[in-house]
């Protein structure tokens, strides 16, 4: 048996121009919720899945280029049907697999 579970509430402020008969509150915090699950989960397959935060290029553009390569392939794998960027990473380690992933054969 585990011991209590704990909640946090977090309070959260947002500024709109829509009206209160535009978007209502429930309305607003869904779109809100929605934004955060997309950022985080993005940013946890960066820094996991592809080491991001453990980089340590730091010359000019490249670290925006290389942000940039990690999304093509993460969005490519996406595509190929992969739900898990690990796995779809895994599974196209030979060189002609990730040709034929980009459709080049």
């Amino acid at each position: 048996m585990t011991g209590p579970q704990r909640y946090t509430v977090a309070w959260s402020h947002a500024i709109t121009d829509l009206s209160a008969e535009q978007a209502d509150a429930a309305e607003i915090a869904a779109w809100a919720r929605g934004h955060w699950t997309v950022e985080n989960t993005v940013h946890w397959v960066r820094d996991v899945v592809f080491g991001e935060d453990k980089s340590q290029v730091r010359t000019r553009n490249t670290p925006a280029v290389l942000a940039a390569v990690r999304d093509l392939i993460r969005s490519a794998l996406t595509l190929a049907g992969y739900v898990n960027t690990a796995a779809g990473r895994r599974a196209h380690t030979e060189r002609h697999r990730v040709l034929a992933l980009y459709g080049i054969t």
